[in-house]
């Protein structure tokens, strides 16, 4: 049995969380507060959720006992280390985008 410590509860929660993101995105898109948001500030919130739940399902991947030199834990950490850093240009890149809409509206 595989011993969880606090980062890997962490990051349960978080794959838990994103999925509940994505279920209330798809929500509001229907509703009256899709108006507010633009497609493109809802693609990457999306997008963020997303590639995080790739980052999730790929860092619990890494926990399996496979061989050190097998191609399925290199592709597992290649896709780690990818997602996580998707992830992190998502969120930064959402305020900058807001930023620019404010600046063409003005």
């Amino acid at each position: 049995m595989v011993e969880l410590n606090w980062r890997d509860s962490v990051v349960m929660v978080s794959f838990m969380a994103s999925i509940a993101g994505l279920l209330l995105l798809g929500d509001k898109r229907e509703s009256k507060l899709a108006g507010e948001r633009t497609l493109s500030e809802e693609t990457l919130i999306e997008m963020s959720f997303t590639y995080w739940i790739v980052y999730c399902i790929s860092f619990f991947g890494l926990k399996l006992h496979l061989p050190e030199d097998s191609w399925w834990l290199l592709s597992l950490k290649l896709t780690t280390v990818l997602s996580y850093l998707l992830t992190a240009s998502s969120i930064l890149s959402l305020p900058l985008q807001r930023m620019a809409v404010r600046r063409v509206e003005d």
